[in-house]
């Protein structure tokens, strides 16, 4: 709560008595404020050679906005003595007959919609009510203005300006004002920069700082009265001498504007020479039809009933007791006349605070006395506190859950609307979520429709715990419901979440049984034959479902009868690959997630079919279902149980490990095959089991696992730190890290044979390839096989990749993730005057999918056809490349590559050439660019010599840079 410092000599003036500390501070209690401290027998500094006086600090309550400086305190305290009444504050005209006019423009509603303004006329200042003038607006703007986000408060000598005002919107260049306290003119540009370390000012910058255009306020002289929220002009600022007042305020909420203008006129309009009289500025906004006469002043009729009062009070009040008691309180009451058991009130403009009925009881209860009323134990209500049901429900699933050895967690109910829908592969009808009207940043947009976001973004940001990890929530999401007065309704969830390395499903299948059983619910095993009075009561049974959410046949409904009604409750199972992706989860991951309590929705009362026939077995049914098969007749997918032997089952496991971590584009590393594919076998059968993966994967899928050379040592720490942990005998030549490249000949390598993958689109993983496989290209072809950060975010500035290529995503984003993938590595090294460099290389992946020749192919495409020029660009990629790239030699025609040709690669093989020629040549993965598996030489030396390609453009590049900042080269 605010606490206002006042003059202790001057209230007990104003309040024509002297107070001891006990008395005032009973004082205070009885009307509901708190005496926080009186500084007469403290310590007071001394200002400009005198000590400073006493002074009472006073705590006020933050509703009584009325209460936040010197005048509001004592008006109040005098009303609430009795010692004079409730001023009737009165609207009056201009000598002159005119109102003051402040047009409104319509640019301002791009950045403070709203103004209103008023005049006290005849005013009389002294040095203490002069400060407390100032003092009351800086309380107001940082409070209920909230640091002038909302309310901007301007007074002005009305005397050194002239109407009408006009308040616009102009880009910053063209405002240029002497700010307050000045002695020279200065742009709006200028004066942001100059008031940047300014202690008090500075906090209010980022108001308006980004914004193309600002406000300001001129008079009919185009004299720049203030910049809202920023600073006054010096030219009307107001003094002790001042006689006419001219306040101006700009606000993005009207209703805190009414308030803020009411309070500051009601309490200094006691100083002007007729007390309690306001002169009206007539605010002219055609724009948004908010045109009107401010401010507002005339008191807000209401009504309360009697016997609510005495009810909550525990009195018998008359009717005219209470509205006695009303006026102590600065109230105006009367009897109805329409009902013996209410009164009208009328509340003052300076109560904003007032609200329904409840409020005018809490004043009827001050000013009866707090220590007055009855402290009688209530014998109508009496009762014993219980928890709601749902509470209770909730209590009980979350007691089971902890007891089975599952970890609660609780995070935001607030997350993004990516989270919450496209992460989940789930589209957005606009008629589910409830979305926050201005989110502060895109992490919090929506307010949660499911749990799900939550635990999965829990688990990413605990990746570095031990798996498993088992969580769960118990906690409310929210939907939109038009038909309900709040357009909203609250539902109870549970969710949990299983993430390890090995199969989990039945951790969460029993976890949903444990609870259904504390629940007293039956599972139905209609085998058996289960006819009991509970399950006729509670019963509950699984069913397969197709949610995009999970992967496809691998996740089920829970369905439940009670009562005879049938309804789904809940699904779980294994999450989708892309699911996983998004959150940047690695391992399976299973979840289950139950709705506590939500609005049933019955189609009929009858009696529903008797549940599907279910079969309990060991093997979870959303790992079972769906069995695939290769060529050869062997089962892929499926139970243990009819697999054969287990030589078998961990090839197909294999397979399965190398598709599923080739479609994340994440390496097959040697210790993931021993975890989930040999375990709990010995490694010795790895070379057999490897082979034979491999042979199913060349038969069925068209491609092969095919080792990653290691990650170079690029910089001399690198190198250094290698020498140190390696000795000569323990240096491997092997990365055992595996991708898959495709063993499809080069002549059907072609889009109208081989599309692009259509996950999740194929526009987008086109988009995708060609990026990566062009900025492979730049790395290959800059000098030292290296390209500096900056140059690379030029080059792909340059080609607008961001507009035309990422489809809105960040290049920093899709550059980290291709780091991720192991298409480039970021390099980064510090000289010796401590400057960092950074550079990337190609990584282990690019060097595999795409490789030399790969660039080749990629600059044969894009310089074309030229006949006998053919020659001299084989010479230039041999030069610039190395050896390894395989020349093409132009035909007489000068030709080298056959109409329709598209293999980004290049490579032409001989019919003659063996298989194992081809998947060497073939390169990366099923999708159009592809390029071969051969590492490339890097160069090394004292210099990085320069490459064939790059000198030839080296010359123009300073041309096209600078064309590029001045925003003249985007060519998409």
């Amino acid at each position: 709560m605010p606490t206002i410092a006042v003059d202790k000599a001057g209230l007990f003036k104003a309040l024509g008595q002297d107070y001891t500390t006990e008395e005032f501070d009973e004082l205070c209690f009885d009307f509901g404020i708190e005496l926080d401290e009186d500084t007469s027998a403290t310590q007071r500094p001394i200002v400009n050679g005198k000590q400073e006086p006493p002074q009472l600090k006073i705590e006020i309550p933050a509703n009584r906005y009325d209460m936040l400086c010197f005048e509001g305190i004592s008006l109040m305290l005098n009303i609430f003595r009795g010692k004079r009444t409730s001023p009737d504050y009165r609207l009056v005209a201009p000598p002159k007959g005119e109102l003051q006019v402040l047009k409104i423009a319509k640019e301002t509603a791009r950045i403070r919609p709203y103004a209103a303004g008023a005049v006290l006329r005849n005013i009389t200042f002294t040095k203490d009510s002069y400060d407390s003038f100032i003092t009351l607006q800086d309380k107001l703007h940082q409070n209920l203005a909230r640091q002038r986000s909302l309310v901007a408060i301007g007074t002005h000598d009305l005397d050194t300006i002239e109407g009408p005002f006009s308040y616009e919107a102009l880009p910053p260049e063209k405002i240029e004002f002497v700010p307050l306290n000045q002695s020279r003119s200065m742009s709006a540009v200028e004066l942001m920069k100059v008031y940047e370390n300014d202690r008090h000012l500075s906090r209010y910058l980022p108001i308006i700082r980004d914004s193309p255009i600002y406000p300001v306020i001129y008079d009919s002289k185009r004299t720049v009265c203030s910049m809202p929220p920023i600073i006054n002009g010096d030219h009307s600022k107001i003094t002790l001498k001042t006689r006419n007042i001219f306040i101006d305020m700009t606000a993005t909420d009207r209703t805190k504007l009414d308030i803020c203008l009411n309070i500051l006129v009601s309490m200094f309009s006691q100083y002007t020479e007729e007390p309690f009289t306001v002169e009206p500025v007539k605010v002219i906004s055609p724009h948004n039809h908010q045109s009107r006469e401010t401010p507002d002043l005339t008191p807000r009729e209401t009504q309360a009933e009697v016997s609510y009062i005495n009810n909550c009070c525990g009195l018998s009040l008359s009717p005219s007791e209470i509205c006695s008691l009303l006026r102590r309180m600065s109230y105006t009451a009367s009897p109805s006349r329409a009902s013996p058991d209410r009164i009208d009130v009328q509340v003052p403009p300076t109560r904003a605070d007032v609200l329904h009925q409840a409020d005018i009881m809490e004043d009827v209860a001050i000013a009866y006395g707090f220590n007055k009323l009855p402290r009688s134990f209530p014998s109508k209500s009496g009762t014993i506190a219980q928890p709601l049901m749902i509470n209770k429900l909730s209590d009980i699933v979350r007691l089971e859950a902890a007891m089975a050895g599952w970890l609660e967690v609780m995070p935001l109910i607030l997350c993004s609307h990516d989270e919450n829908f496209a992460y989940l592969n789930c589209n957005d009808d606009g008629n589910t979520a409830v979305r926050l009207a201005n989110p502060k940043t895109a992490e919090y947009q929506v307010v949660r429709t499911t749990l799900l976001p939550g635990l999965l973004k829990t688990i990413r940001e605990n990746k570095h715990h031990s798996v498993p990890m088992k969580i769960f929530e118990v906690s409310d999401v929210v939907f939109k419901d038009l038909s309900l007065e709040r357009k909203s309704r609250n539902e109870r969830h549970f969710a949990a979440a299983w993430y390890g390395k090995t199969s989990g499903f039945e951790v969460v299948h029993g976890l949903m049984d444990r609870i259904m059983l504390m629940l007293k619910s039956a599972f139905v095993i209609g085998e058996e034959g289960l006819k009991s009075k509970g399950v006729e009561e509670a019963a509950y049974w699984i069913d397969e479902v197709e949610d995009p959410t999970f992967f496809p046949g691998h996740a089920a409904a829970i369905h439940m009868r009670i009562a005879g009604k049938e309804q789904v409750v809940g699904v779980f199972g294994i999450l989708h690959p892309t699911v996983l992706e998004k959150f940047e989860l690695r391992y399976k991951n299973y979840t289950n997630i139950m709705p506590l309590i939500r609005k049933r929705r019955v189609e009929t009362e009858a009696s529903p079919s008797p549940p599907p026939t279910r079969r309990r077995a060991s093997s979870s049914p959303a790992v079972s279902s769906g069995n695939e098969a290769y060529d050869d007749g062997t089962a892929v997918d499926g139970d243990t149980q009819g697999a054969g032997s287990s030589h078998d089952q961990m090839v197909k496991k294999l397979v399965r490990l190398a598709l599923a971590s080739e479609y994340s584009r994440q390496p097959i590393r040697r210790s993931d095959i021993t975890a989930k594919v040999m375990a709990p076998h010995t490694g010795r059968q790895f070379k057999t089991i490897f082979e034979q993966a491999n042979h199913h994967l060349r038969s069925t899928f068209g491609c092969e696992m095919t080792e990653l050379p290691q990650k170079e040592k690029v910089t001399i720490s690198q190198k250094r730190n290698a020498q140190r942990t390696q000795t000569q005998n323990s240096i491997s030549s092997s990365s055992k890290s595996y991708i898959l490249t495709t063993t499809i000949p080069p002549a059907l390598r072609n889009p109208n044979i081989l599309p692009p993958p259509a996950a999740p689109t194929s526009v987008s993983e086109s988009a995708y390839v060609g990026l990566y496989t062009f900025i492979l290209s730049l790395v290959y072809l800059s000098p030292g096989q290296s390209i500096p950060e900056s140059r690379l975010e030029k080059q792909l500035k340059r080609m607008n990749a961001d507009n035309y290529v990422l489809s809105g995503e960040k290049t920093e984003n899709v550059l980290k993730k291709m780091e991720r993938q192991g298409y480039i590595v970021r390099v980064r090294e510090r000289d010796g005057g401590g400057e960092e460099t950074v550079e990337f290389v190609v990584g282990p992946r690019g060097k595999t999918e795409v490789g030399e020749n790969g660039v080749a192919g990629l600059v044969r495409k894009a310089w074309g056809k030229m006949g006998t020029e053919r020659e001299e660009l084989e010479k230039r990629l041999v030069r610039s490349l190395g050896d390894g790239v395989e020349m093409k030699r132009s035909s007489n025609d000068g030709e080298a590559e056959e109409e329709g040709q598209t293999q980004v690669d290049g490579e032409e093989e001989n019919e003659g050439e063996n298989d194992q020629e081809q998947r060497r040549a073939g390169g990366g993965r099923r999708r159009v660019s592809k390029g071969t598996t051969k590492t490339p030489q890097r160069r090394t030396g004292g210099r990085r010599e320069r490459n064939a390609l790059v000198e030839e453009e080296a010359d123009g590049e300073e041309d096209m840079d600078e064309e590029e900042e001045e925003g003249e080269s985007e060519d998409g």
